[in-house]
């Protein structure tokens, strides 16, 4: 039986995998995700368990097809699959443009102007025009960008928000056909002994190689991903032309980390990483190191407004309150104005109920630009705001409080606070298409869901339902609607059968004994509460030990 694998670049693929490999029962056919290198690592695997043939897309293909040494076979998109990214891409109402190969964007552009998309195209002729375009297009205004995988990374990196062109369903059939075809009309490959290699890899997780010229012969991170830069390995290859052993530390975005390099038979540099604890290790403190921009919903003057003046005390570095209800976007918007304003910079979340004040001068050695107080509460708190306003100035960090409740504005002048209120969902339903929109588009690139929009009367429903925690129950409304949506518009029908169906009942044992009635609210709380103690202890009115204590009984 032959035998192929298939080397998914996004994790959106795999439905598709599921609904094509029954189509052909004569092949025994596997599937696993990995971009690029992580892809590349899979092949090589792969062709050491004997695999035939692999199949793939865009740049993990070509990397691939250099590396292995059995076929490879490329899935190539098809004007159905385009036309269906266009369309979705169409709906989100920002400046959009396409960014690719000719084989991309002629078909693409073709597409554009017979639909009348307002999509703007731009072909590249090498992978290294990609960053300096997307700057360029991020200058001019534009906020999406439709890409290969290559592209979408890059985007995410300069700041845009970038939106994959998917292979579908036809795509992938055509692709496993040919694969089928081409390992029946050629002669079975001679395997490749990779015995040492695999010691290799069990011994290291993390090795990288180079020749006398500097150039890459070997490369395995199980738990990185392209860790340094450049000109970073160009200073350790320079130090093992001095020393025959080097060991360097390096702090990066996916932790600490520590290098070992030895020079074999005096030409061949070898590398061993490995992860160290992180640098900020401190209780109740979470640092959030890779965020992407994401598109802000402000069709409804409130929000607008709202947005607006948050941008304004940002760059104007005041200590800002947030208030407003659970799932009213609060953290949202402030990642989102960290990565607006800095986003290369440290940005620090803090469960103020937990925080050991004793920490902060720690904390700020990691020189945080935003430092964001959670679950804050002027009567709880006041002892650590007085510290934090007092480090501010000499610090140069960002103070923002998430609060649920209003606080009295006396006591905001006296401590020299900004305030904004966030709005309910109810006071922003100008919003609900744009929201839903989004939430669409992100659910079709993670789970390779089928609807591409949203009807009118679907909008027009949603306005009117009553959202528990405002944008965070919208956002699993749409999730569990675009999962059980057949069609390419998600209908009023399924949302309304999605609402009816998960809205919770509180039912409570009203015949049994006050303990167990206790006991049942608790748990139907901390079920509300996503098991945050905290935020359940403050609704029942206890402190945390004796809700502790509560649930020990």
């Amino acid at each position: 039986m032959v035998r192929i694998h298939i080397v998914a670049p996004y994790s959106a693929m795999v439905s598709v995998l599921s609904e094509c490999i029954p189509l052909f029962p004569s092949a025994d056919i596997t599937y696993s995700v990995g971009d690029l290198q992580k892809g590349l690592e899979i092949a090589l695997e792969k062709q050491e368990d004997g695999i035939d043939l692999i199949i793939s897309r865009g740049g993990t293909a070509k990397l691939i097809k250099k590396a292995v040494s059995i076929p490879v076979i490329d899935i190539q998109l098809s004007g159905y699959d385009l036309t269906r990214s266009l369309t979705l891409a169409s709906k989100l109402n920002e400046k959009t443009a396409i960014v690719g190969f000719q084989n991309i964007t002629a078909g693409a552009a073709a597409i554009i102007k017979l639909l009348h998309l307002p999509i703007n195209v731009y072909t590249i002729h090498s992978a290294n025009e990609v960053t300096s375009l997307l700057l360029k297009l991020k200058q001019a205004g534009y906020s999406h960008i439709l890409g290969d995988v290559i592209t979408i990374n890059t985007s995410h990196e300069v700041g845009l928000k970038g939106m994959l062109l998917q292979s579908g369903k036809e795509s992938v059939a055509r692709a496993i056909e040919e694969a089928i075809y081409l390992i029946q009309t050629l002669s079975r490959q001679t395997i490749i002994n990779h015995v040492m290699k695999s010691l290799l890899i069990e011994e290291h997780r993390n090795i990288i190689m180079f020749d006398e010229d500097e150039t890459l012969l070997y490369k395995h991170f199980q738990d990185f991903r392209d860790p340094l830069e450049e000109s970073e390995w160009s200073l350790l290859h320079t130090s093992l032309a001095i020393n025959e052993s080097i060991k360097e530390f390096y702090t990066k975005e996916q932790g600490r980390l520590q290098v070992r390099g030895m020079l074999l038979d005096k030409r061949y540099k070898v590398y061993v990483l490995s992860r160290l604890h992180p640098v900020l290790n401190l209780k109740g403190v979470t640092e959030k190191t890779i965020m992407k921009k994401e598109p802000v919903a402000m069709s409804s003057v409130p929000s607008a407004n709202r947005f607006r003046l948050l941008q304004h005390l940002f760059k104007k570095n005041e200590a800002v309150v947030i208030s407003g209800e659970r799932g009213t976007g609060k953290t949202f918007l402030t990642r989102q104005l960290h990565i607006l304003e800095n986003r290369e910079e440290p940005y620090v979340e803090i469960d103020a109920d937990v925080f050991l004040l004793q920490d902060l001068e720690h904390l700020l050695t990691k020189k945080p630009r935003t430092i964001v107080l959670n679950q804050f509460s002027i009567d709880e708190h006041q002892e650590l705001l007085s510290a934090c306003l007092q480090k501010r100035k000499a610090n140069s960090f960002r103070l923002i409080m998430h609060t649920s409740a209003r606080w009295d504005e006396d006591q905001l002048e006296a401590w020299g606070l900004k305030h904004v209120h966030m709005p309910v969902l109810a006071d922003r339903k100008e919003d609900m298409g744009d929201l839903a929109t989004f939430f669409l588009a992100d659910f079709h690139q993670i789970y390779g869901t089928r609807p591409v929009g949203i009807t009118e009367e679907a909008i027009a429903y949603l306005e009117n339902v009553s959202y528990k925690h405002h944008i965070r129950t919208l956002r699993e409304v749409i999730k569990n609607a675009t999962m059980d949506e057949k069609e390419y518009l998600l209908s009023k029908e399924v949302i309304k059968s999605v609402v009816e169906t998960t809205e919770q009942k509180q039912t409570f044992p009203i015949n049994g004994t006050l303990k167990e009635m206790e006991k049942a609210i608790i748990a139907q709380v901390l079920q509300e509460e996503n098991q945050n103690q905290t935020q359940a202890a403050k609704r029942l009115g206890i402190n945390r030990a004796t809700l502790w204590r509560k649930l020990k009984d």
